[in-house]
């Protein structure tokens, strides 16, 4: 008697060309269109429900809202006064810095110290020269 036994051999498709030399490992166009109408029929129930849940928690706010309407009045015209009085401090604060920079700009140009424009600073010994 002969160890020789027969071996099996099974080849595996991995997404490329499979036996029949198609692409489409995967299955013909009817499972494929079924497929993605389950995928978005699944989504849309997904969204209809997440909506139908925002609702219902919208309703039942409603009442707390209502009793708080005065604080949350009250909080907005902070909310207002800050954003107004943060806007009068940026509007202050450039205003003096465009003071300063003409100030600073007008004492420069009255001494003559300052000259606008490109220079070339000169090494010592060419000047000496």
């Amino acid at each position: 008697m002969t160890d020789k036994r027969d071996k099996l051999y099974i080849r595996f498709s991995q997404g490329g060309q499979s036996a029949r030399g198609r692409s489409s490992a995967s299955g013909n166009w009817f499972t494929r269109i079924l497929g993605l109408l389950l995928l978005l029929v699944i989504v849309g129930l997904g969204l209809a429900f997440g909506l139908v849940i925002a609702g219902i928690l919208l309703l039942l706010m409603i009442p707390v809202l209502w009793r708080q309407r005065h604080t949350i009045k009250q909080v907005w015209r902070m909310r207002k006064q800050a954003k107004q009085h943060y806007q009068n401090q940026q509007r202050q604060y450039e205003q003096q810095e465009s003071y300063r920079q003409q100030a600073n700009h007008k004492e420069n140009s009255s001494n003559g110290s300052v000259i606008d424009g490109e220079y070339e600073v000169k090494d010592k010994d060419e000047t000496k020269r």
